[in-house]
């Protein structure tokens, strides 16, 4: 072989892979699935979340754990399909760069996706280790962990039962807490959203349950998403994939509650740090993510979905190839050697 052979296949090599990651930018269905949107699919379309269960009022439950299922069971899995009617909104929190988004500003109802809103309110009122005597406010229906007028509890654990099992009561426990009053609380959050840069939102209730003309977008929820990331102490409750609960009920019997996090996505993506699930008849199944890694910290607001969880692991797959496409592109571009030392891009 001649040297100008020799020298020509480095070029030759170096071209091809630029082109394949040009392909894989505009075509990513290309590359096969690991499976897990696959077995995330199947998690979404448990009875407790499905479509066709006559859900009218928020739906948050934990369903049971999903045994392991080898590759040869998801044969019959239909071919996922991009979301069509229900809005997402994909931020990189490290640069802000809008990654994806579609119907960001379409009006939709948030279900339980409030409750972050609520306690970014509640965490500026109340400290922890407060011990709370609960009112007629817990008197709420959907997920709730069973709270009476007369029973004791701290905030942390009002906090606890909000974020890990979705719990209405103790947002409605918190809310009266911190205000005085609903109709205060109301009052001071639709304020704060508005000062957060909320512009197309209205909120009617501290933990989402279905009300007329209460409404959000993914770009407003992502707004508050993002403020709530900032937030270490919130954030220690909806990274939790199980707590206890404690609290002393009217009669002074003690009350023990083991709960597991409605977020079944939680602990399954790679750097998933929790955030908030939202399901009602009127908001479809909701869902806000956020993940940090080496390329980058993304939050994904997604809205209005059918499948959430196989929603949200194609949706950031997206994005971080999106990522770390760019990235190399740059690098390659940049000094053709910079291919061989890429951190990440080629990483399993």
């Amino acid at each position: 072989m001649s040297k100008k052979s020799k020298k020509r296949i480095p070029f030759t090599l170096l071209t091809i892979i630029i082109t394949a990651i040009i392909v894989l930018t505009f075509f990513p269905g290309l590359l096969d699935r690991t499976g897990l949107a696959d077995t995330l699919h199947t998690l979404s379309s448990s009875p407790s979340i499905n479509k066709s269960d006559p859900v009218t009022k928020d739906a948050e439950k934990t369903s049971p754990n999903t045994p392991g299922t080898s590759p040869a069971q998801f044969s019959d899995t239909p071919e996922y399909n991009p979301p069509e009617d229900s809005s997402y909104l994909m931020l990189n929190l490290r640069t802000g760069e809008r990654l994806l988004e579609k119907n960001g500003d379409t009006r939709r109802a948030p279900a339980s996706t409030v409750k972050l809103l609520t306690g970014l309110l509640v965490h500026e009122k109340l400290q922890e280790d407060e011990l709370i005597t609960l009112g007629e406010e817990v008197k709420v229906e959907g997920s709730v962990l069973g709270l009476k007028p007369g029973d004791k509890i701290l905030v942390k654990d009002l906090f606890t039962a909000m974020y890990v099992f979705s719990a209405n009561d103790a947002a409605s426990a918190l809310a009266v807490a911190a205000y005085g009053s609903m109709d205060d609380f109301i009052q001071a959050m639709n304020r704060y959203a508005l000062e957060l840069g909320c512009t197309d939102s209205q909120f009617k209730t501290a933990n989402g349950m279905p009300a007329q003309d209460q409404y959000t977008t993914a770009k407003d929820l992502a707004i508050i998403a993002s403020k709530f990331t900032e937030n270490p102490t919130l954030m220690d409750y909806v990274k939790q994939k199980k707590a206890s609960v404690n609290w002393t009920d009217a009669n002074g019997w003690k009350q023990v509650r083991e709960i597991s996090n409605t977020n079944q996505l939680l602990g399954i993506y790679p750097g998933d740090q929790g955030l908030k699930t939202g399901t009602t008849t009127e908001a479809g199944q909701c869902l806000v993510t956020y993940v940090t890694m080496g390329d980058g910290d993304l939050l994904l607001v997604l809205l209005g979905s059918e499948q959430r969880y196989t929603d949200t692991v194609e949706l950031l797959d997206q994005g971080i190839a999106k990522i770390r496409t760019r990235a190399a592109l740059k690098n390659i571009l940049s000094s053709p050697e910079a291919f061989y030392n890429m951190p990440g891009f080629f990483a399993p």
